[in-house]
């Protein structure tokens, strides 16, 4: 009791000096020693997107609800800044390179309660958010994926994969803020956006399935046949994908690409052709990794992180990146890591850099002229997964 007393006397002679006497006590203070205190905010504004900007989405798979994407200065590896995301997100740029968009999960009570899903859009330059478009049906939960979210190369919509409790694709009109619509693709996953009303999706039975909508998400869908072995030779989810070209590469566990093209309202498989020669396959190379490929628009070339390993090392980090021309199969160059990596990109300018996200959580880029590494950043975050670049 008389230790409250005394706390309870020091509390009162700490209110009492908040009255004149404090003020007394200021006023007795050296000019020198006062300071006036103000506080301001500084918004810091970006370049416009440009072709050497790099977008990193953080995972973090140690802590899930932390997740985020850095933005790298993709020609020096330098940190310009960076934004929270939610639980498994997704991300992509305007085809303008105007504005940010993320696909977030959250929970009212942090972990729990209710569940609410949105596409966020920010300014590209500030990271400040412009608009929260609720989806009402939700999106797919699951570890993030390039394909899982698609931007029509107009900009106008947003598609985002789902499954509650078929699998579907939900149309938000990116201009109106507004979802419109909910579209089935029975049997079927991923979103590849290839024109301002279309898209394709890969079906379980290995066949591609091409949607066409209008402005209600009323949809006709015309599927191909199989075009690749869904349960001998499966392809990869990140498999490369050429937006203006309108091209599908799709990259299989064994090592083929199977070219598809989603210039129309069905999907036209072409040619099969290996990324190994009969030697390099026998010796064990094949495609492995998360980020597996990338294909760069400009020069049509195919990238691809390969490994020596066997039947179902389709997640093992790539030791080289392989590069080739699409058009014919040609192998160009190996460009050979420094250390092994899970993801890749290439930048689409006229002079690419390869970018590589390493084991031990590093950005390294290295020149696609020469094959020699430019630069190694510093780890970044928990788990960074998916690379980005402006067109993607």
């Amino acid at each position: 009791m008389k230790l409250a007393y005394a706390w309870a006397t020091v509390a009162g002679c700490a209110a009492l000096c908040l009255g004149a006497a404090c003020g007394a006590a200021q006023d007795d203070l050296d000019p020198g020693a006062k300071s006036q205190l103000a506080e301001s905010h500084v918004i810091a504004t970006l370049s416009p997107t440009n072709q050497r900007r790099l977008f990193v989405l953080d995972t973090a798979f140690p802590a899930a609800e932390a997740a985020r994407t850095y933005v790298l200065d993709g020609s020096t590896g330098a940190l310009q800044g960076m934004f929270n995301q939610a639980y498994w997100p997704n991300f992509a740029v305007s085809p303008d390179g105007a504005e940010l968009y993320a696909v977030d999960t959250y929970w009212d009570k942090h972990t729990r309660g209710k569940r609410s899903d949105f596409i966020v859009v920010r300014d590209a330059r500030t990271f400040e958010v412009k608009a929260d478009i609720p989806l009402p049906q939700g999106r797919l939960m699951i570890v993030s994926k390039k394909y899982n979210f698609d931007v029509t190369p107009d900009g106008h919509y947003g598609l985002t994969y789902n499954l509650a409790p078929s699998t579907a694709v939900t149309v938000t009109d990116l201009i109106k803020r507004e979802t419109v619509g909910y579209i089935a693709i029975p049997g079927c996953g991923l979103v590849f956006a290839q024109a301002p009303n279309r898209f394709s999706t890969l079906c379980a039975d290995g066949a591609v399935a091409t949607v066409t909508f209008d402005a209600a998400a009323i949809a006709t869908t015309r599927r191909t046949d199989k075009v690749f072995d869904a349960k001998g030779d499966p392809a990869f989810e990140h498999s490369a994908w050429d937006k203006k070209g309108q091209m599908l590469y799709l990259v299989t566990y064994h090592g083929d690409v199977v070219p598809v093209s989603l210039a129309a309202e069905q999907a036209m498989p072409g040619a099969r052709w290996s990324l190994t020669s009969a030697a390099e396959r026998a010796a064990g190379w094949r495609p492995g990794g998360w980020q597996v490929s990338h294909f760069h628009s400009s020069d049509r070339q195919l990238y691809v992180l390969m490994h020596q390993g066997r039947d179902w090392t389709h997640k093992t980090s790539g030791s080289e990146v392989w590069q080739f021309d699409a058009a014919t199969g040609r192998r160009m160059q190996r460009i050979r890591l420094r250390e092994s990596a899970q993801s890749v990109a290439v930048s689409p300018d006229g002079d690419p850099l390869v970018y590589v996200i390493t084991d031990s959580q590093r950005i390294d880029a290295y020149q696609v002229a020469t094959g020699k590494r430019l630069y190694s950043t510093r780890p970044l975050g928990f788990t960074p997964q998916l690379l980005t670049v402006w067109g993607d």
